[in-house]
């Protein structure tokens, strides 16, 4: 299975991370895991995915050429290029709640890190739970 992992550019919870990622194992077995390279989460991620033997395909945001853009636009590459099969959600933002509605949208499984489906759009909350709240759609 192809994995992305998505959450908050400065989540750092390394405990939270690695056990997300086992369940997400255990639900269905990874093969290849896809990030964005994001600080803590990207560094953890990868070091659990290569302890694991597991492929690693990652997506930096280009900060110098895209500014405040970047991230967003790194995680609609993402989601359209690496052909996930389900998306794993720990706490982040709203650039973390886009990934999760577009996921959706495309009907990919998007559990959160206890391993439970996301349904409906979702923040999700400081431990890794997912916490309902409304998404509007973005206007130019």
């Amino acid at each position: 299975m192809r994995l992305i992992i998505a959450g908050g550019r400065h989540l750092d919870d390394v405990a939270l991370i690695r056990a997300a990622l086992a369940r997400a194992h255990a639900i269905r077995p990874i093969t290849v895991l896809i990030h964005g390279g994001s600080g803590a989460l990207g560094i953890t991620a990868e070091d659990w995915a290569r302890e694991m033997r597991l492929h690693v395909v990652r997506y930096p945001a280009n900060w110098r050429e895209l500014g405040k853009r970047a991230e967003a636009m790194r995680n609609a590459f993402m989601l359209e290029d690496s052909r996930p099969d389900m998306v794993l959600a720990l706490p982040g933002g709203n650039d973390t709640a886009d990934l999760v509605a577009s996921a959706k949208r495309l009907s990919l499984p998007v559990i959160d890190a206890e391993g439970k489906p996301i349904t409906t759009d979702a923040k999700v909350g400081p431990r890794g739970s997912a916490t309902l709240h409304p998404l509007s759609p973005k206007t130019p």
